[in-house]
């Protein structure tokens, strides 16, 4: 008895002195988001649904979901890059969380160097060039991407049909996309009537100039800088001035048109009343892929009951290059379990384990938003149980299998919000501004291309030269 008793005391002193029980033995990976929802969201949010389906699978490690606070004395979140300091601040950034400006977290050393683990891994391979390029800086990899969303026009194949006109498809030029949706437009009706010809025309801007020159990407951008006095960037201009010009069959040259009071344009008895869109009304609209799963639902419950397609971006001078929105996790750079870490944001984002979850989830978990991303890698296992969810979108798996993409920067590139939107053009303008000017002919671009062009690379190099000089150092 003596001895089973000094046994036990031995034990429990052992016990209280190393910690070891079943949870302390687990590694502790913490996680954060902006999409969790609420913690009370567990059993219908995709996220926190995912992560416990982690936990199963690799049980040795724990995920501890750190959650953004409110402001004080509000319901509203502080912005994802003061909790990220604050968090930073107490040496305590989760290990693995959503990123929205890769660059900055470069810079205040909050970014794991992931080259070594990622390099090595195939599925990390399998992912687009165009995708990994972005978030290889100088060689190292920063960052892994969590979702690829992507941009362009869904076409309304019926309502082209009921108006003798071809549809198009995603191997359609821009000058076939414009003749044939001017063709079927009707902007002249007087008794509500009329048809939507084209919608969503200001990231023509963005993605048309990577199409006329394979050495640009988004806004022109090449590996010397931005090249916004080029001739490219002028035929880009020009294309879409003249579609902002045109209300004949352009909803946003329509609706400027009317805006203008001295015009005296109403356009209230052109088209049937309510969303062109949810009426079937419209023959080409700009979307981005988060979109389709309300549209698939609605298609589903026989609420859209006409064919339609994503065509992505139209063919230019033979190229098709299709504009895409990506999210991407940072790991810590604070982590003291990098592979583990790894393991998550891949099991969130781009491996094909996590992903076939996700699609299982979608198929099996009542109440829960079915998979709003296609797989990032194109990978046939994938992309068909993907697309037996969205059936009505077979112009998407084109796309993805073609892997020709361009990324939208703001995200990974330094100096890019500056040089597009919130830094200084003159005592006037902000670069976001004096773009709108051109857009809507307030000035000519013939007038301030090279001012124009140095101020973006000013902005741009400004910004390159603090990060390159913090990337020399991870």
């Amino acid at each position: 008895m003596r001895k089973t008793f000094n046994f036990l005391l031995f034990l429990l002193l052992f016990l209280a002195l190393f910690g070891c029980n079943g949870k302390d033995d687990k590694i502790v990976i913490r996680y954060a988001n902006w999409n969790l929802g609420t913690p009370q969201s567990i059993d219908t949010n995709m996220e926190r649904l995912m992560i416990k389906e982690f936990m199963n699978k690799y049980p040795e490690i724990k995920v501890e979901i750190i959650e953004r606070p409110k402001k004080p004395g509000t319901n509203d979140d502080v912005s994802w890059t003061d909790f990220l300091a604050s968090r930073a601040s107490i040496k305590s950034l989760p290990d693995v969380f959503m990123a929205d400006n890769i660059p900055y977290y470069i810079i205040q050393d909050w970014a794991y160097n992931l080259t070594d683990l990622a390099k090595d891994d195939p599925e990390f391979l399998n992912i687009s060039s165009d995708i990994r390029d972005v978030i290889t800086y100088n060689g190292k990899i920063m960052a892994v991407p969590c979702a690829v969303f992507y941009a362009g026009y869904i076409v309304n194949k019926t309502l082209y049909n009921e108006r003798y006109q071809d549809y198009p498809t995603v191997t359609s030029t821009f000058d076939e996309l414009i003749t044939r949706t001017k063709a079927a437009a009707n902007h002249a009706s007087n008794n509500n009537t009329g048809v939507v010809g084209l919608e969503g025309i200001e990231h023509i801007l963005h993605w048309y100039p990577a199409q006329l020159n394979l050495d640009y990407g988004w806004f022109t951008l090449a590996e010397d800088g931005f090249h916004l006095d080029s001739s490219e960037f002028t035929s880009t201009i020009e294309a879409y001035r003249e579609l902002q010009t045109d209300s004949t069959f352009v909803l946003e040259a329509l609706q400027w048109e009317a805006a203008q009071e001295e015009l005296g344009i109403d356009i209230g008895n052109i088209f049937p009343e309510g969303d062109p869109f949810n009426n079937g009304n419209i023959l080409c609209k700009w979307f981005y892929s988060w979109d389709f799963g309300w549209i698939q639902t609605r298609i589903n419950n026989d609420e859209y009951t006409w064919d339609m397609d994503f065509i992505g971006t139209p063919v230019v001078n033979d190229n098709k290059r299709v504009p895409i929105v990506a999210d991407f996790f940072t790991v810590a750079a604070n982590t003291k379990y990098p592979e583990e870490a790894y393991r998550l944001a891949k099991w969130m984002g781009f491996g094909k384990d996590g992903y076939s979850k996700r699609l299982e989830l979608s198929k099996t978990v009542s109440g829960i938003n079915q998979v709003n991303f296609p797989p990032i890698q194109a990978d046939k296992d994938l992309l068909d149980e993907y697309f037996s969810l969205y059936p009505n979108f077979t112009g998407l798996r084109t796309i993805i299998e073609n892997k020709t993409v361009i990324v939208e920067p703001p995200k990974y590139l330094p100096g890019y919000n500056d040089a597009r939107y919130g830094g200084t053009y003159d005592a006037e303008n902000t670069m976001f501004q004096i773009i709108e000017k051109l857009r809507f002919g307030e000035v000519l671009l013939a007038d301030i291309a090279e001012q124009l062009n140095s101020r973006a690379n000013a902005l741009y190099n400004d910004a390159k030269s603090q990060f390159d000089d913090a990337i020399a150092q991870r």
